[in-house]
């Protein structure tokens, strides 16, 4: 079985046909993945087939957004340096572009943290909402904060806001709709697949050096008959997704020291790798009959490693500094650090929740850079305040 969508090229075209579908007022024919991007596409398909504006206009209005998550921090030279970020990232700023769901995640995931501190709860929703039916990993941020709001209600004996835990009946919502239309309740039926090829006996060897579906999707990979779960050729999404499912959940079971290898490795990667993941840009096949990797296409050209490097460089920076704040903001309580506006706090929260996915599903770059670029204002604002306390205690 593949998904209506099956391979996709550059750019949010691929959703035009979902988007017309909505437009008409019918449920996308697949739910392989959620229906975000198409009903963002909705405002641009007068553009015709090129999805250039669309992709503009997302990256213009989420830098927008950066930029106002940045005038948070107090020092100005440490806020220029948390606004040139982004154009220093320039594997995000491709990703934009070539990666069809992350200009669509870059706006709506920096206007729902923004949202979040500016405390406009609705317009907070609405974007989480976006934001989860286009990656549904951020489920777990968006119901993560709700089920806190709830926590908290209750342990301060404050009354409740409704309007934070509106991720619940969302869900709930959006589970039954996607189970009497798709027969399952699953945000998007790709994640059977995705949970297969997560956890899978041999995925430990792929991420992250290599690129995890070409890997084990060879002639003898993961998917070959005799080795992966047997797909009926009639079967509908819904059945592959449970089918797939299934094969994971075996697969743990099957291959417990495989699985805590691959565990090791996510948490790893997610945190301290600091080369773009995968590392390697071209194909490299796993042979699971003869126990052999096959080097296909090996694409080391110059304008690939180059922009690796970039990335490397970028990412050790960020991690360097990001450990120094951390150490800066924990330890020395008496530096008083803990004074930091506490709605800015919440700018790690996307980063933390996304360790959850990371750990049950797999670790990419392109599924976490957009958190990780949100770190950078909270990182520079623990740096101001310990140059402004450092500047007070010299004088």
């Amino acid at each position: 079985m593949v998904s209506k969508l099956g391979d996709l090229d550059i750019g949010l075209q691929n959703w035009a046909p979902a988007a017309r579908e909505i437009l008409s007022f019918n449920f996308p024919t697949s739910n392989f993945y959620g229906p975000g991007a198409a009903i963002s596409l909705i405002p641009f398909l007068w553009a015709g087939p090129d999805s250039f504006i669309a992709n503009l206009f997302y990256f213009a209005l989420g830098s927008f957004a950066y930029y106002l998550l940045c005038k948070y921090i107090d020092n100005n030279k440490l806020r220029l340096i948390a606004l040139s970020a982004l154009p220093f990232n320039v594997y995000l700023i491709w990703l934009c572009y070539s990666s069809q769901d992350t200009v669509i995640e870059f706006c709506f995931l920096l206007w729902m943290i923004l949202f979040l501190i500016q405390k406009k709860y609705l317009a907070y929703t609405f974007a989480g909402f976006i934001l989860c039916e286009t990656r549904s990993s951020y489920w777990a941020l968006f119901l993560g904060l709700a089920l806190y709001s709830l926590i908290i209600s209750f342990k301060r004996k404050h009354r409740i806001n409704y309007r934070m835990t509106l991720a619940i009946p969302l869900l709930f919502i959006t589970s039954t709709t996607n189970f009497i239309v798709y027969d399952s309740p699953s945000p998007a039926l790709v994640g059977g697949i995705t949970q297969y090829f997560s956890f899978t006996k041999y995925h430990y060897l792929s991420l992250p050096k290599m690129d995890m579906d070409v890997f084990l999707s060879g002639p003898n990979g993961s998917f070959s008959s005799g080795i992966g779960p047997f797909i009926p050729p009639n079967s509908s999404e819904a059945q592959a997704d449970s089918i797939y499912r299934q094969a994971a959940i075996d697969s743990v079971i099957s291959n417990p020291k495989e699985t805590i290898l691959s565990l090791m490795q996510k948490f790893d990667s997610y945190v301290f790798d600091v080369q773009k993941i995968p590392h390697l840009p071209g194909a490299y096949v796993l042979d699971q009959k003869n126990m052999t990797i096959k080097i296909k296409d090996e694409r080391l050209y110059w304008n690939l490693v180059i922009g690796n490097l970039l990335y490397a460089l970028y990412r050790s920076f960020l991690l360097l500094v990001g450990l120094i704040a951390l150490g800066l903001y924990i330890f020395p309580r008496v530096l008083r650090l803990n004074e930091i506006e506490p709605n800015l706090k919440k700018l790690l929260l996307p980063w933390l929740f996304g360790l959850v996915p990371g750990l049950l599903l797999f670790t990419e770059t392109r599924y976490k850079i957009v958190s990780e670029l949100i770190l950078v204002p909270l990182i520079c604002q623990v740096w101001a305040k310990f140059l402004e306390l450092k500047k007070s205690l010299i004088k």
